[in-house]
């Protein structure tokens, strides 16, 4: 198993328990964009035995240097599941209106356009949100039990 392939699983170091996430996308242009990943909502004492169960509903995504974070250690691959075979990354994310508090702007990854909405549908509450999370900001966000639906 390589230390970087799609589908890795790592583990990073938290204040109550390990973090999982499983390396979902490898970008095509490495200078200007980083990896993807799908992160477990979950802390852990251990490794979880059934890595399915892990991963069936009950996570997000967010970009991550993964790479970056295995050269300084931060994480630590812990295994390997294939991906599903029709397995694609979301196309839609989130983030916060820079100036607008309390609105918020949908981005569409394939066509890069941006909307803006002032409330979120039940759809929207549910996409992960857009940009590049570091190891502590990742670390802060699962330590505070951090959820899409709550993140209003």
């Amino acid at each position: 198993m390589k230390s970087f392939e799609l589908g890795n699983l790592y583990t990073i170091d938290t204040n109550k328990g390990l973090g999982l996430f499983q390396l979902v996308n490898i970008p095509e242009d490495k200078k200007n964009e980083v990896e993807m990943i799908r992160v477990s909502y979950h802390l852990f004492p251990d490794i979880p035995k059934d890595i399915d169960e892990v991963f069936s509903d009950d996570f997000f995504y967010v970009c991550f240097p993964v790479k970056a974070a295995l050269r300084k250690k931060v994480i630590n691959l812990v295994g390997h599941q294939d991906l599903p075979e029709n397995f694609s990354i979301p196309r839609f994310y989130r983030i916060e209106h820079y100036f607008n508090k309390g609105e918020w702007i949908i981005v569409d990854n394939k066509s890069e356009n941006i909307e803006q909405v002032k409330s979120l549908s039940d759809d929207q509450l549910k996409l992960s949100p857009d940009g590049v999370w570091t190891d502590l900001y990742l670390k802060d966000r699962l330590e505070e039990g951090w959820r899409l639906e709550n993140w209003k």
